[in-house]
């Protein structure tokens, strides 16, 4: 019976040395990076409740315009959720929990959280209304939206920090 050498394959790995030297230098890495990221999910926070609040304005003038009848948007005070119903009768059209954005507050002009549009797509100036909401998260760092409503129906959402003369985004 013949007998064949038997033949170890080089077995290439790991030491303990350089394992634990890679999990330091990456967890470095992320304790560096994990700050960017939190703020960077702020802005986004901030941004998605502003869009949140934006399209339940929108909504509700298109629905005064399809429907030909005064439309309410109310805001919660404090928080991105928003209620849009019919005027006469009362009929709620879609509510908005605001996105989950519990950490988010808002601020309006005069502390008026309601505003009506007609059927025409204006806004009825008749009454106190909602013109401005300021969303915000409230950390330092971080930019607020700013909503403005226009008395022809027009929403416009803006940047209330910038300064440059010709911003588009400038309010």
């Amino acid at each position: 019976m013949l007998k064949y050498p038997v033949r170890r394959a080089n077995i290439a790995g790991f030491t303990l040395i350089e394992a634990m030297t890679t999990i330091s230098i990456l967890m470095i890495i992320v304790g560096l990076a994990g700050p960017s990221f939190e703020m960077m999910l702020a802005r986004f926070r901030v941004r998605s409740g502003a869009d949140t609040v934006m399209a339940g304005l929108l909504l509700a003038r298109s629905e005064a315009l399809r429907r030909n009848q005064p439309v309410k948007f109310t805001l919660t005070a404090g928080s991105t959720d928003w209620t849009i119903a019919t005027v006469n009768p009362v009929s709620t059209i879609q509510a908005a929990p605001g996105g989950g954005n519990a950490r988010l507050t808002t601020t309006t002009n005069a502390n008026q959280t309601a505003v009506t549009f007609v059927s025409s797509g204006l806004v009825d100036t008749s009454v106190a209304r909602l013109a401005q909401i300021d969303v915000s998260a409230g950390i330092a760092g971080i930019n607020d939206w700013r909503i403005e409503i226009h008395n022809g129906g027009q929403t416009r959402l803006c940047d209330p920090t910038l300064t440059v003369a010709n911003d588009p985004k400038k309010c």
